[in-house]
């Protein structure tokens, strides 16, 4: 019925149109997030990157004054290395093409030090067979550990982590002769807790209720193997790179090792996180109230 011909004290009042209701956020969605994020770490390696990039301008300024390997393109190359990763930390860019970023900002310094070569020339002095072995231990396993950590619940991660394993076997191998063999008595012990880091990643196959301390024992495989090259400089290889050569490719190689496994979790995440997040978040946290038998039914059994 028309209403143009009411007075207008008698016409209906317009009513304001209905302002569409978000759906609720669901308990199981933030568990869900929790359990399997799909974009992890976004600030933190932003910041890992320019710490990245401090510590290789002073590697190079060091190496530069005579504490590093002797090499007039070192300080060059870590400039080079530190313009990147902090092009990389500032300049905008979607979550893999970061991710990719750090890998390569961080890898192309540990592959250069596994040929004894630029600012961690230090890190090959055992080899280039061992060194570039080396690589998975403090990369790749320290990556899939934190993805099996944040993603606990994902039977791949435990996979992943065991490729991982299998790859990093031969650096094991190389610890545990430098642990066994002759030598000066500390490298001796460093290369043992290097090895001991490392075997501590078994706990990742524990089960899906728990992280198992992985996200622990992956800094503690890259600080371990960090320290155990710079201790080498008391041990016989000293004259090779200085007196303060192995200490300088040490720290290099924690922020390095760290920033590449940041990132191949970071890579892991866009690869997996999608079909981790398919899996049943009350299998992990447990039966809900309404899921739990009545007390008075306990009580009565």
């Amino acid at each position: 019925m028309s209403t143009s011909s009411l007075p207008p004290d008698v016409r209906p009042i317009a009513i304001a149109p209905r302002v569409p209701i978000k759906p609720p956020v669901l308990a199981s969605d933030i568990l869900r997030e929790e359990v399997a994020p799909m974009a992890p770490a976004q600030r933190l390696v932003r910041m890992w990157l320019v710490g990245f990039a401090l510590a290789f301008v002073a590697v190079g300024v060091a190496s530069r004054m005579g504490f590093g390997p002797p090499s007039p393109n070192v300080l060059t190359g870590s400039l080079a290395t530190a313009v990147v990763a902090l092009l990389a930390a500032l300049l905008p860019a979607p979550y893999a093409a970061r991710a990719s970023l750090a890998v390569i900002a961080g890898l192309v310094p540990l592959a250069l030090g596994a040929m004894a070569e630029g600012p961690l020339a230090a890190v090959g002095y055992e080899g280039g067979l061992w060194a570039t072995a080396s690589l998975a231990l403090v990369t790749l396993l320290p990556g899939a550990l934190l993805f099996r950590a944040r993603y606990r619940a994902f039977r791949a991660a435990r996979v992943i982590l065991a490729i991982t394993l299998l790859l990093s076997a031969p650096a094991m191998v190389g610890l545990a002769e430098g642990a066994m063999g002759d030598g000066d008595l500390i490298p001796r012990l460093a290369h043992g807790a290097a090895l001991l880091a490392a075997l501590m990643a078994f706990c990742g196959f524990m089960g899906e209720e728990t992280t198992g301390g992985c996200a622990r024992w992956a800094l503690l495989v890259i600080f371990t193997h960090a320290a155990h090259l710079a201790l080498q400089t008391l041990g016989k290889g000293r004259e090779m790179y200085g007196p303060w050569g192995f200490v300088v490719g040490a720290i290099g190689e924690f922020v390095a090792a760290a920033l590449v496994s940041f990132a191949v979790f970071q890579l892991l995440a866009v690869a997996f996180a999608r079909e981790a997040r398919k899996v049943d978040v009350h299998r992990i946290v447990g039966p809900s109230a309404e899921d739990r038998p009545p007390l008075t039914s306990m009580t009565s059994e």
